[in-house]
């Protein structure tokens, strides 16, 4: 898979490499090889970063927890995360697909002119182990700040962007996002102690 844009090539890729009239999350999984954690990351994040969903009740739980199985699996070293058959077998259509790539082609286009793969050293196989602990610390401060209005922003940013640095093999980005996420740790005592 090309690295020039990420986020493009992936629905691209989704649309026309995989057979039949479906891609299922299976397919996405196995297409995404080393990189499988950054989309999972950057998608559950976005879920409690983008409102109003950030702010529906029980959904950082939900999210939180998700991303604790997701981000031990990477922690502990696997390269592909396990899910259920059931979930695997979640299929949408190349149609659809294909829709909502045009839709989002303007904002996605936006986002992969700045990242590209730098710092590779940054995003290798042992720092990307380090950073799902730290998404899975992120995760769980999720849980408590869903009491927050609008907290679970911060550390969800945070996620989303250790997930499209992974994507993306950026090592800059990945540098910000552990910026951002000692922002969302601050956040998060500062909001505990209040």
């Amino acid at each position: 898979m090309a690295d020039d844009h990420p986020l493009e090539d992936l629905l691209d890729t989704a649309t026309e490499n995989t057979p039949g009239d479906k891609v299922s999350v299976g397919d996405l999984l196995d297409m995404w090889e080393d990189r499988t954690f950054g989309p999972v990351f950057t998608l559950l994040g976005l879920l409690v970063v983008l409102p109003p969903l950030g702010a529906v009740p029980g959904l950082p739980l939900i999210v939180g927890l998700v991303l604790v199985l997701f981000a031990f699996q990477m922690m502990v070293g696997s390269t592909h995360p396990w899910v259920p058959q059931f979930i695997a077998d979640v299929s949408v259509s190349k149609k659809k697909m294909r829709k909502a790539h045009k839709k989002a082609h303007g904002v996605l286009y936006a986002i992969d002119s700045w990242v590209t793969r730098r710092l590779s050293w940054v995003t290798s196989q042992p720092a990307r182990q380090v950073a799902s602990g730290i998404v899975m610390v992120l995760a769980l401060t999720l849980i408590p700040l869903e009491m927050v209005p609008f907290a679970v922003g911060i550390p969800g940013l945070a996620i989303t962007t250790i997930g499209l640095a992974i994507l993306a093999r950026d090592g800059v980005l990945m540098l910000l996002a552990l910026g951002l996420s000692l922002a969302a740790f601050g956040v998060v005592g500062a909001a505990l102690l209040a």
